[in-house]
């Protein structure tokens, strides 16, 4: 559910088609020119007059929406421009992204053009119609998301992630600075990037056409490796479910007890059908003039411009909605709903929600007659509603897919003309009251609404509020309060470093199911073991799974801890050959082997299961003076981390984050034997590296706190 972190600028989402099929208008013209399979005047049976432009006060009496909700215009042009994503900050304030140079014209010009840019949208007079704009942050790329953290805010451009800072509190960035390079994949194809900072429970940011995920502590951004998800747009729900999209399905969500950041099941849950109900011809779109894709009343039959979703879960529209996705179809001017069959975990399958129509027998959630109305992206806001962002415009496939009958049906019915505007509406219950915001942010961990639990959780994670861990663990161990705020608590507490194992072991006792699962869940992290289920914790997993009255789900998964630990991970133990001075040492082979089964799992995402690293990510380790050199030096760097730039033979690392996280919360043991492994393994000779040895350099380093920096050795 929330905010920003599902901007994504969708539109161009409609494209998104899978490149292997061989279809005419595809990739543009085909070989043979393109053959217009319906003719190339099919469109003039039902669309065949230009697009009228509509006020935004006019485009509001073109909507069809559910029974129970008003839908409100909050912000127009010229306002607010080609806005693709947008979140909102603690004083109520939304941020718009701004997509502005998108198919200013049918060739695509200066898509190049830094011009893009980030408003700030405020309601002075608190009528909830957004009346001043300030523009925080303009000359950029593409810009596709948004976030903030502690001290700024994350910016996502064509090419870079950015830290911007406003010092003086006008609302202007006064100094960005470029972390690293992001959404460089296909720089040619922007639809096809990374995007979202989407903000979850487990205190990380996920992100769509991406295979990492993001956090942001003491002013560093940390990235580790994740599963890819997506397309455009990312959400949650309260119980931490990542829901993403593809260009033709509704959504699509991780399975329904993941453990961690890669499913223990390869499968995900997707949405029951990829049927839209529009309300008008939606013949302007890249592939849907195929026999097949449209219907004789000019319609299409199956989704293919899926963008941006919103998730309403703990929001505004009461239980009835909980668990709601709101999937945003740009192509057929339409936002579809699907409700959860049964309430989570009884059943992770959806229900598309339909409406009686009486010209088209059937609906959407939403629909519009303005074939302009273009919803990209949804959120839901602090005030529990879904906001939509409308990139309102004719021409929605980019250039690489306006074939040659796009293009002249875009030119004849004069899709191409009257850019540059944008509309982003609120749906609203007719019944809401509001909800106030919290008094602080222990408070807002027990918050009704979903957002704002996230955002003092984040906000507490994320400047390091040590301060509050003593009030934050009186809500863990408070069995009287919420089950979602002792939940919310537990993992401000896992992302304080303040999780006790005595907390856990509550958490896994705990009556509520979600308690005991989220307890389950957290065990590795209060052993500073993230991603590893300890043994000492299999019994209580044992004991949850025979409890009565709980979901089958949970009973199955804490089994399944119980037996064998978290499921295998992605990363699989290397299946190397053991050198022969391995072999023939019993002491060193016996370390060597443990070593490889904990580097699996503690080290492999990272550094991968050849030791050879990932681009962006983590430097190689095979044949590195890093780890066959001084034996002093490499476990400094494991157990305190490394900080800044480095040197691997020599040469300069480029590209890699300029932090190796500390794995001093490890034991000598464990630690010892990784880098037993790592030392030995891969074309290395180092030799042996002890638990003793170990416990002689803590002993030694004490004192020391922060990582190493390669100037230090």
């Amino acid at each position: 559910m929330n905010l920003v972190h599902r901007f994504s600028f969708i539109f161009f989402f409609l494209l998104f088609a899978n490149v292997n099929s061989a279809v005419y208008g595809q990739q543009g013209d085909t070989k043979e020119k393109q053959k217009d399979l319906l003719s190339s005047l099919n469109w003039k049976k039902w669309s065949p007059d230009p697009v009228p432009l509509f006020t935004p006060q006019e485009s509001l009496s073109q909507f069809k929406l559910a029974p129970g909700f008003r839908i409100e215009l909050v912000a127009h042009e010229p306002m607010v421009k080609d806005p693709v994503f947008m979140d909102w900050d603690d004083q109520g304030r939304m941020w718009v992204g701004e997509l502005r140079t998108y198919m200013m014209d049918l060739d695509g010009t200066g898509e190049d053009k830094r011009m893009s840019r980030v408003m700030v949208l405020e309601d002075t007079d608190q009528d909830g119609v957004m009346d001043q704009a300030t523009p925080f942050l303009e000359d950029m790329l593409n810009v596709r998301s948004l976030a903030f953290v502690d001290g700024g805010v994350l910016v996502v451009e064509t090419g870079g992630l950015w830290f911007c800072q406003d010092k003086d509190g006008d609302l202007r960035c006064d100094e960005r600075k470029k972390l690293f390079d992001f959404a460089t994949s296909a720089k040619d194809n922007i639809e096809h990037a990374e995007n979202a900072l989407h903000y979850a429970l487990d205190n990380w940011m996920y992100n769509s056409k991406s295979s990492r995920k993001l956090a942001w502590r003491k002013g560093k951004l940390i990235e580790m490796p994740a599963k890819a998800r997506g397309q455009w747009g990312m959400g949650s729900d309260a119980y931490g479910r990542l829901f993403f999209n593809h260009n033709g399905q509704w959504f699509e969500t991780d399975w329904a007890m993941y453990d961690r950041q890669w499913p223990s099941k390869g499968d995900t849950v997707k949405a029951p059908t990829n049927r839209v109900y529009a309300i008008r011809p939606n013949t302007a779109l890249n592939r849907n003039y195929r026999p097949g894709r449209i219907l004789e009343d000019g319609r299409v039959a199956s989704v293919t411009s899926i963008s941006g979703l919103a998730v309403h879960s703990h929001g505004a529209y009461g239980k009835e909605w909980e668990g709601a996705i709101f999937s945003m179809s740009p192509g057929t001017n339409t936002v579809g709903a699907f409700l959860p069959e049964k309430p989570f975990p009884s059943s992770d399958k959806f229900e598309h929600q339909l409406y009686p129509d009486a010209i088209w027998k059937e609906r959407e959630f939403l629909a519009s007659t303005d074939e302009r109305f273009r919803p990209v992206n949804a959120s839901m806001g602090p005030d529990g509603c879904l906001y939509i962002a409308d990139f309102h415009r004719g021409v929605i496939q980019h250039k690489r897919f306006l074939t040659t009958y796009l293009r002249h049906q875009s030119a004849e019915r004069e899709l191409d003309k009257h850019i540059g505007l944008g509309r982003i509406y609120r749906i609203v219950p007719h019944n809401h009251k509001p909800v106030p915001p919290p008094a602080d942010l222990v408070t807002g961990l027990s918050h009704p609404y979903l957002w704002w639990r996230l955002r003092s959780q984040k906000r507490i994670v994320e400047g390091d509020r040590q301060d509050l861990a003593g009030d934050v663990q009186k809500l863990a161990d408070n069995r009287k309060s919420d089950p979602y705020a002792r939940v919310h608590a537990l993992w401000t507490l896992a992302g304080l470093g303040k999780l006790k194992e005595q907390t856990v072991i509550r958490a896994i006792e705990d009556g509520e199911w979600f308690v005991s699962m989220t307890g389950l869940r957290l065990a590795g992290e209060s052993k500073g073991v993230a991603d590893f289920f300890p043994d000492e914790f299999k019994e209580y997993s044992g004991k949850v799974a025979d409890r009565k009255n709980i979901p089958s789900t949970l009973a199955i998964y804490a089994n399944s801890l119980g037996q064998s630990g978290y499921p295998s991970r992605a990363v699989n133990t290397y299946k190397d050959r053991e050198a022969e001075w391995v072999k023939k040492d019993k002491n060193l082979l016996s370390a060597y082997r443990k070593g490889r089964d904990q580097y699996a799992v503690s080290c492999g995402a990272c550094h991968q299961a050849d030791g050879k690293g990932l681009p962006n990510m983590a430097p190689t380790l095979s044949k590195s003076d890093w780890v066959t050199g001084d034996a002093q030096r490499l476990i400094g760097v494991a157990v305190h981390g490394l900080m800044g730039p480095i040197k691997v033979n020599g040469k300069p690392v480029e590209g890699i984050p300029p932090i190796m996280p500390a794995h001093g919360f490890m034991k000598d043991d464990q630690l010892s034997t990784i880098l037993t492994y790592v030392r030995n393994a891969w074309g290395n000779r180092a030799g042996l590296i002890s638990a003793d040895d170990i416990a002689g350099y803590r002993k030694t380093e004490s004192a020391r706190v922060a990582p190493w920096t390669e100037a230090e050795f």
